[in-house]
């Protein structure tokens, strides 16, 4: 097995208060040990029971001591008049990659770690093929950092809690579920592993690259997983006069998955994925999750009579940025993207239980906004909230501590200046473990047409909670990225000056500093530099998306390609 991890070739990579609801400062959180809260006067939203008008809820050493209309508010306590608001449990999103910090392995091969960035870059040339995604005793643990800002933009939306995973690969590795506060990551865990978690993605250049492929190492992986539990029962039963067998950690991480204790997370999209997923599940009598399935609408009597759970994307398909004749869209592509936010509506109908996830959203705020369209395509709004709440709670094992305001849980707590599928509606105070946190003003929408800029104010930053015209994006200024490559991130600084549609600048790299020039359209930028290797020029070729401070996209050189990311660094 061994063997057969290492054997995949890798593409080619390139080294390159309490008062204050809304404020463009720094998150700030306040915390005492035994401090109390007491939050009077909201409507309070338990999910579980009642909704409770003029409520009271205290807190006390992060968890919730009361919740209801006739509660004393402890003489200690910090009083929060949430009259004329909503108070709701906080929000937990259910498949997500936040808080990952970019890997740190050192490029690998001849030559690595020198300081002749010609030698460094043939080395990642020839570097050994990579195991990277292909191995699942990784642990999402081992790649989270978490500062006081980093879930800055998930709390103003009022996440609080989410199901984290890595990002690339077939096997994805162990997940967590974690609280999205500010302590040091090991405390903000809540459960861990709390999934295996396995794409359908094919690799570049190297096995597995087709759909088909994907599906055969994965079974071979299975069926190896099965072998290894046998070999060792056998041993355990009677180890004298045998051989050992050999320790192998990727099949020892399947045990739990091929036992039913660790439930899978496939991620399907369409029709096919998701039937193909579920007959390899039920082949091997896993436990199992559907993450993603935008396409479940199509499936979803078929869904209830496999039992399957379904963590339903609110990622919903767009537009392409800068199309200029809508007929180029086939009718089969308008009718994926006008179905997408009816699934919710489908899968309740059809009984099947789910929970909502992120997906490939980038702007946190656009959680919310998306499940207000689910409610509008026939989702009820009170199953859309239990979708954001305890669904997600019940289905990862962790509905007695979050997912509803009830006395004894986390004190997980969003105040809302609404209902919070409306449009106006703000977030304006949030408890995550009991600590109180500054709430974080949301990103701008980042192009015309974004789901923002017809919705929340609280999401369109616009404090006030009136309609923003979209603003023309702008990149102008120093960008800290990453190249993602199979031998780890690479850093590099994107420094970009803008004249109307027109960029110039630089991009700097272990390889140098070199001058760039590119264009941008929307939230749409393309910009072409070249290095120089061994005297000769390698142009390289880059396109991304500005979505706020985030920048994504992909490079290529020499026929192939790579991801990269980056933030915009403080001025």
């Amino acid at each position: 097995m061994i063997r057969r991890f290492f054997r995949f070739a890798c593409s080619v990579t390139l080294a390159l208060s309490l008062i204050v609801p809304f404020t463009a400062r720094r998150a700030e959180t306040r915390t005492t040990e035994g401090e109390a809260y007491a939050i009077r006067g909201g409507t309070v939203v338990t999910v579980t029971g009642a909704t409770i008008p003029n409520g009271t809820v205290v807190i006390r050493d992060g968890l919730i001591a009361a919740v209801g209309g006739d509660v004393a508010i402890p003489g200690d306590a910090r009083v929060i008049d949430a009259s004329g608001m909503m108070v709701y449990p906080g929000l937990i999103d259910a498949y997500t990659n936040y808080g990952l910090k970019p890997s740190e392995q050192p490029p690998r091969g001849p030559g690595a770690g020198g300081g002749d960035p010609t030698q460094a870059f043939i080395a990642l040339l020839n570097a050994p093929p990579s195991s990277v995604g292909l191995l699942p005793e990784a642990s999402v643990i081992d790649q989270l950092q978490v500062t006081a800002e980093t879930f800055d933009q998930q709390r103003a939306a009022g996440i609080t809690a989410a199901l984290t995973g890595l990002r690339d690969g077939v096997f994805r590795g162990q997940s967590a579920f974690i609280n999205l506060g500010s302590d040091s990551a090991e405390k903000l865990i809540l459960k861990a592993p709390a999934s295996l978690n396995v794409a359908f993605s094919t690799t570049r250049g190297g096995y597995p690259n087709s759909l088909m492929g994907v599906f055969s190492f994965l079974r071979q992986s299975l069926l190896d997983a099965q072998h290894y539990r046998e070999e060792w029962a056998r041993y355990n039963k009677a180890p004298r006069g045998m051989s050992r067998p050999v320790v192998n950690k990727s099949l020892a991480a399947l045990q739990p998955v091929i036992n039913g204790e660790l439930p899978v997370i496939l991620n399907a999209a369409s029709v096919r994925e998701i039937k193909r997923a579920v007959g390899l599940a039920e082949e091997f009598n896993l436990k199992y999750l559907l993450a993603g399935a935008t396409q479940s609408y199509a499936l979803a009597d078929w869904l209830k009579q496999k039992n399957a759970t379904v963590l339903l994307s609110l990622s919903y398909p767009q537009k392409p940025a800068g199309l200029d004749d809508p007929e180029a869209e086939s009718l089969r592509v308008l009718r994926e993207r006008a179905d997408a936010p009816k699934a919710a509506a489908a899968l309740y109908k059809a009984g099947v239980k789910f929970a909502f996830t992120s997906g490939t959203l980038t702007r946190p705020q656009d959680f919310v906004t998306n499940a207000a369209r689910a409610i509008e395509a026939g989702l009820p709004k009170e199953e859309a909230l239990k979708a954001l709440t305890i669904y997600p709670a019940q289905i990862f094992g962790v509905a007695e501590q979050l997912g509803s305001l009830e006395k004894g849980k986390i004190a997980n707590v969003v105040i809302t200046s609404g209902d919070l599928f409306s449009r106006d509606t703000k977030v304006k105070h949030v408890f995550v473990d009991g600590k109180y946190f500054v709430v974080k003003a949301p990103e701008p929408p980042s192009r015309p047409g974004g789901p923002m800029a017809e919705r929340r104010g609280g999401g369109g930053g616009d404090p006030t909670g009136e309609a923003v015209a979209p603003a023309a994006v702008s990149v102008a200024g120093a960008w800290a990225i990453n190249v993602n490559s199979p031998q780890g991130a690479l850093p590099g600084t994107l420094t970009l000056k803008q004249d109307g549609d027109t960029l110039s600048g630089e991009i700097s790299t272990p390889f140098g500093t070199v001058p760039l020039t590119g264009k941008i359209k929307g939230g749409d930028i393309t910009f072409d530099y070249k290095v120089n290797m061994q005297g000769q020029e390698l142009p390289i070729n880059a396109t991304g998306k500005i979505e706020g401070n985030s920048l994504t996209g992909s490079m290529s050189a020499m026929g192939q390609s790579f991801d990269f990311s980056g933030t915009r660094k403080p001025q």
